[in-house]
């Protein structure tokens, strides 16, 4: 197995550019980047396609294999001709429309143990195959769409307090939360493990949440600072497919006023009609601002 580029340089360099072929990469239909268990079957949202590029007329694809593995490595195949009854054996069998014209690889049942690695491999009329990589492909459950997120502030206090609760999702999500700015190149304050609570289902999904957890504002809180939750599902490519995304701004650390003067040794700076925000700058309350 080589690179589509690869092959088709050798596939030229042999004298064979009337019957140059490429293949893959293996897609989902729809531009989709994963199945949703909750949509069910549908040509729309449970079909992985094998895409191909035939430079000859001359030749016809003969046939379109596929296959399946799982975390076991057991192989399920489907096999499709244009000319024959499509074939699907192992777990593949009765979940594959078998009558399509294409000779993509449609799902009819969606469960969980479909998920896995599959690739597409085509055979010409003269004999010549050649196979796509294969493609991680899951099958998320998120069960519902409730999400409670709260975010208070004190003032006062310059504490910020949040709490969050999610649907279980399968498989289990990785859920990030906490104080981000993008200046700072994402997360700087966290929820931390023992913050969380998991909820295990016999499913095998998992629920996040936490609750009442506090995060200070201060004069090192970055000016693009927000409170972020993030839920995502991630693949073993450590490729990202994000569920939802949640972002809050207060003004507890938006207030912005007139930084504190500079002070040399032994020196003392008394501010009058000022009030101190969270972020060590003075704004005036109802007279101007005095400095001595």
């Amino acid at each position: 197995m080589c690179l589509p580029w690869v092959c088709l340089f050798v596939l030229t360099a042999l004298g064979w550019e009337s019957y140059a072929l490429v293949v893959g990469p293996v897609q989902l239909g729809n531009n989709g980047t994963y199945i949703t268990y909750g949509l069910g079957p549908s040509p729309q949202n449970s079909t992985l396609e094998c895409p191909y590029q035939l430079q000859s007329t001359e030749e016809v694809v003969q046939k379109i294999e596929w296959v399946f593995q799982d975390d076991s490595q057991t192989v399920r195949t489907f096999e499709w001709q244009p000319e024959d009854e499509a074939r699907a054996t192992g777990r593949l069998d009765g979940a594959v429309k078998l009558n399509r014209t294409d000779g993509w690889l449609e799902l009819t049942e969606l469960r969980y143990d479909l998920a896995g690695y599959y690739s597409c491999a085509l055979t010409l009329s003269n004999g010549r195959r050649m196979e796509a990589q294969k493609f991680e492909m899951l099958i998320i459950d998120t069960t519902s769409n409730h999400v409670y997120n709260k975010i208070n502030s004190n003032e006062g206090l310059c504490e910020l307090e949040a709490s969050y609760s999610s649907y279980a999702v399968y498989p289990e999500p990785t859920v990030l939360a906490g104080m981000f700015s993008p200046s700072r190149g994402g997360f700087y304050d966290r929820v931390t493990g023992f913050q969380w609570h998991k909820q295990f289902y016999n499913n095998g999904s998992v629920a996040y949440s936490f609750e009442d957890v506090h995060f200070k504002i201060d004069s090192s809180t970055p000016t693009d600072a927000q409170f972020r939750v993030s839920a995502s599902v991630l693949k073993e490519d450590a490729t990202n497919l994000p569920l939802h995304s949640i972002t809050s701004h207060l003004p507890i650390w938006k207030k912005q006023g007139c930084p504190a003067l500079p002070r040399r040794q032994n020196q003392q700076v008394n501010y009058y009609y000022a009030t101190l925000t969270c972020t060590g700058e003075y704004i005036p309350n109802f007279f101007s601002d005095e400095a001595k």
